[in-house]
């Protein structure tokens, strides 16, 4: 059996067979080539990435060090938040069952079909300032784990540049201005034509100005989903796909009709879990793949638009993800013939080139959202649903993993983070910065 944790039967607890070994490396094993890349790294001139890595090596033995006690725990969700939750979890010497209704490819996932934009200031067009807050900071911290993970991920830093036709300039006007009152104008470019046509030479006459922020990037869902699943498949957890979690509690779930029970239980069901979380909604994203060797882009684009924003992100292979940033709607049928022509139009319009691109995919999902938009950890007792990452799950899904597994771990969590808290019934109190 490939369920971990205890079963109960009358009030009795007894350990599940699949507490032994399942072939994998147990918890806390493999870490021999982050240390490797930590040796091979040290005296020589630091880049971002290596920080990264080195900060990443002394996050894991800070929790080591203060040794945290290892917990059963189940995470219900192989989303971006689920593999983000298990990860750091992992990272911190806990025993994680992950459950997945679905298969290993994850290509039922609103997380699949995401274009991974790691976008904080460009939120604000629509965004509360927090999000800006957090979203800068889980950059960083995708900066620190994308190098130490099984398998290579595709991120760039290459920061975002924002663009407007005459008409739509308004748009663009109105980012800047809520860019500055919050507080990050020292973040934020405006670029005239020369500027412009020295950072994405092919754009050249196309648009007469620009925003460019350069603490920004995107990370490619297709390279980062298996990575996260490997990383973890190689350390020790056990990954129960295509199971369906018929009921969780508190410390317990329900599979196949027989209940285990977990030290905690992490809700990561997204949409799925619209019964316990009422308010939730779904908010409709569509996105268009090109493929196209005539047309070279360093960065993701955003293109301002009288009905919403519309992005343009490079990804190799010469593939271009084409999408829009949210619909008010939960429908998950095809792409209309409208939204298609205007993502295509609009790919056009940044450049001619596209004309004679390949389209290689069309994909509809919705994201899981909540009044405020803003993501929401509710607790009870040892239950915890993370969930309400809206578009922003993978530019926050990190920032949400460190604040949980802090919390898990009786370390001090972030203090920004008080406002994603939600506890119902018994709470249990632990660290807090």
């Amino acid at each position: 059996m490939l369920l971990a944790g205890n079963h109960r039967f009358g009030g009795v607890a007894e350990r599940d067979s699949a507490d032994q070994d399942c072939g994998g490396k147990k918890s806390g094993e493999g870490h021999g080539s982050i240390s490797s890349l930590f040796l091979a790294h040290c005296g020589k001139p630091l880049n971002l990435a290596r920080l990264g890595i080195i900060h990443h090596l002394f996050w894991i033995i800070r929790h080591r060090e203060n040794d945290v006690r290892s917990y059963q725990i189940a995470v219900i969700g192989a989303g971006i938040t689920g593999l983000t939750q298990a990860l750091w979890l992992q990272r911190q010497g806990h025993q994680i069952s992950l459950f997945e209704r679905g298969s290993e490819r994850l290509d039922h996932h609103c997380s699949h079909v995401g274009a991974g934009m790691l976008a904080p200031y460009c939120e604000l067009s629509e965004a509360e300032d927090e999000v800006a807050h957090w979203g800068a900071a889980a950059f960083q911290l995708w900066q620190a784990v994308a190098p130490t993970l099984a398998q290579p991920v595709h991120m760039t830093c290459e920061g975002t540049l924002v663009v407007a036709h005459h008409r739509d300039r308004a748009g663009m006007q109105h980012l800047a201005e809520r860019v500055n009152h919050a507080g990050f104008g020292a973040h934020l470019q405006w670029l005239q034509r020369d500027a412009l046509r020295e950072l994405e030479p092919e754009l050249e006459g196309r648009f007469a100005e620009g925003l460019y922020f350069a603490p920004e990037g995107e990370i490619d869902p297709r390279s980062l989903l298996p990575a996260l699943v490997e990383t973890l498949r190689q350390n020790g957890a056990r990954l129960n796909f295509m199971t369906e979690v018929e009921d969780l509690t508190p410390g317990e779930i329900t599979v196949r009709g027989v209940r285990h029970a977990f030290d905690w239980v992490l809700d990561c069901r997204g949409l799925a879990a619209r019964e316990q979380m009422s308010d939730l909604r779904g908010v409709r994203g569509e996105i268009i793949t090109l493929r196209t060797r005539e047309v070279h882009l360093r960065r993701p684009i955003r293109m301002m638009h009288p009905r919403y924003p519309l992005y343009i992100v490079p990804r190799p292979d010469h593939r271009f993800v084409v999408g829009a940033t949210s619909l008010e709607s939960d429908s998950l049928r095809p792409a209309t013939v409208r939204s298609t022509l205007e993502l295509l139009s609009a790919a056009y319009a940044l450049h001619p080139a596209f004309a004679e691109a390949e389209v290689v995919e069309m994909n509809t999902q919705c994201r899981p959202a909540l009044p405020d938009h803003l993501p929401r950890i509710v607790q009870h007792d040892t239950l915890l649903r993370i969930n309400g990452l809206y578009r922003h799950g993978y530019m926050l899904s990190p920032l949400l993993a460190e604040t949980v597994a802090a919390f898990i771990g009786e370390q001090p969590r972030p203090a920004a983070t008080a406002k994603l808290w939600q506890s119902t019934g018994p709470a249990i109190e632990r660290g807090r910065a």
